[in-house]
């Protein structure tokens, strides 16, 4: 399967993921920072495509007017990130950043990446309702939980290990 991500504005323009822009960062500017680059992966003919480490409501809005604009007809999924296991990096809540995709038939899949394991049980729970943090062998009882909380694709992101995928298929394997 293919699935290439396009990543969030700050950490490839000014270094930044904490989702707080500067007051000239607009939605039309972070439109055409993302277009090319959806529209390469796009070309690619990918069986999915990923939005990822989105920091903030408006980056979430401005990559899912790409995907209408540019009449994206391949699934795809946008994953937040989190400081705290309530708000997105930019201090708005998650009610708040998830409020701009319950209105989006391009976003087939929500999620989180780049948070440490014991956020994510509470974003879970939202989502029904509209250096290193995490040891490897966090995920073993993490991801069975989150699957018993609705789940259905659970991995890792850049600080996630092979060892890391294997202790969670080997958690996700068990029928308990």
């Amino acid at each position: 399967m293919e699935l290439p991500s396009i990543t969030l504005f700050g950490v490839l323009l000014i270094s930044s993921s904490s989702g707080c822009y500067e007051p000239d960062v607009s939605l039309e500017k972070l439109k055409d920072f993302h277009r090319r680059r959806l529209q390469v992966l796009i070309e690619a003919g990918p069986d999915m495509l990923a939005l990822k480490t989105i920091p903030n409501k408006l980056e979430a809005r401005a990559c899912i007017e790409l995907l209408e604009e540019e009449n994206v007809q391949i699934p795809s999924w946008i994953r937040f990130t989190t400081v705290d296991g309530e708000n997105a990096p930019s201090g708005e809540s998650f009610e708040d950043c998830l409020e701009v995709i319950n209105n989006s038939n391009r976003v087939h899949a929500v999620g989180i990446n780049c948070a440490p394991p014991h956020f994510i049980d509470n974003l879970i729970c939202k989502f029904k309702h509209p250096s290193k943090y995490f040891d490897d062998h966090d995920f073993e009882s993490h991801a069975r939980r989150w699957r018993d909380l609705g789940a259905k694709i659970i991995g890792g992101c850049c600080r996630t290990t092979p060892l890391t995928i294997k202790i969670i298929s080997d958690a996700l394997g068990e029928k308990s």
